[in-house]
């Protein structure tokens, strides 16, 4: 079994004003895996992954890395955010500097690499987030879907072993959000470890090898995206909705167009192959 890599151990945490905001979390997030958080809005992801990256410290439990507590001294911070690195939702928190170039080398210049190490990092995250074409553009002039991809190359040039995606396709239109998933894909083919929040079930179910339900800042459950989905108490409970592929499975075994037996789809592309095989068995 893969490593784990980052972990939460009864893990709580109450913001300022005495809010509740995570409650006895436990999750293990292993070496080169795709996990998603699945939950709706104020369900606890965001301020997880404020945690998984230091930025906030727990009332009580830890979070690991590669089995140790993390620290909270300045140095140690900055080391775990070499390896940890969060996107944030709103681009805009994330980018700062006059262009692309300036915004991208940022995080190599401050860990003290030469000019040469740095222009190397930043190239090759403008290659994997394919925004070559914008090294010189001003900041502010990108688009949305631009920033996205530019706040990624940010992250990427620290070379970091995790990264944390927060509602990563919010406020993208679906051709954007297409692009935006084969990057991911690809950044996983790579060996990165990706951890994304979303409450949309349809890109969890498709995309990760695990899926941690939360609700009211609990991890009510977590397991393989088909074997959650099947639980439909888990599914009412958070507030959630099934699939459209586990939705669709479901009536046509029901109406008889499937035999039960069919494995649930991962992709359309599964449910039209077992549609194409009962019709080709039928003739």
């Amino acid at each position: 079994m893969p490593e784990v890599i980052l972990e939460a151990v009864d893990l709580e945490y109450s913001y300022p004003d005495g809010t509740n905001a995570l409650r006895k979390i436990n999750l293990q997030v292993r070496k080169g895996e795709k996990i998603a958080i699945l939950g709706s809005n104020g369900a606890g992801k965001s301020t997880l992954f404020m945690q998984f990256n230091g930025i906030y410290r727990p009332s009580s439990g830890s979070i690991k890395y590669q089995g140790q507590d993390i620290s909270y001294k300045n140095k140690a911070l900055i080391e775990l955010r070499k390896k940890v690195g969060i996107v944030f939702q709103d681009p805009d928190s994330q980018l700062f500097s006059a262009s692309v170039y300036q915004d991208i080398s940022f995080g190599p210049l401050n860990l003290g690499f030469s000019e040469e190490k740095v222009a190397d990092r930043v190239k090759r995250a403008l290659t994997d987030t394919e925004t070559t074409d914008l090294e010189d553009k001003p900041t502010h002039l990108l688009s949305y879907g631009q920033k996205k991809r530019v706040s990624i190359a940010g992250v990427l040039a620290m070379e970091p072993e995790v990264i944390i995606f927060d509602e990563p396709t919010a406020g993208l239109d679906p051709r954007h959000s297409q692009e935006f998933m084969q990057l991911l894909e690809k950044l996983s083919i790579e060996g990165i470890t990706i951890i994304l929040s979303t409450h949309d079930v349809d890109l969890a179910y498709s995309w990760s090898d695990r899926i941690a339900i939360m609700y009211s800042g609990a991890i009510i459950a977590q397991g393989e995206p088909g074997e959650l989905f099947m639980r439909t108490e888990i599914v009412e409970r958070a507030d959630l909705a099934l699939p459209w592929l586990i939705e669709m499975h479901s009536e046509l075994v029901q109406k008889g167009w499937l035999p039960p037996s069919t494995p649930l789809p991962k992709t359309r592309e599964d449910l039209f192959r077992s549609i194409s095989a009962k019709n080709n068995t039928a003739c």
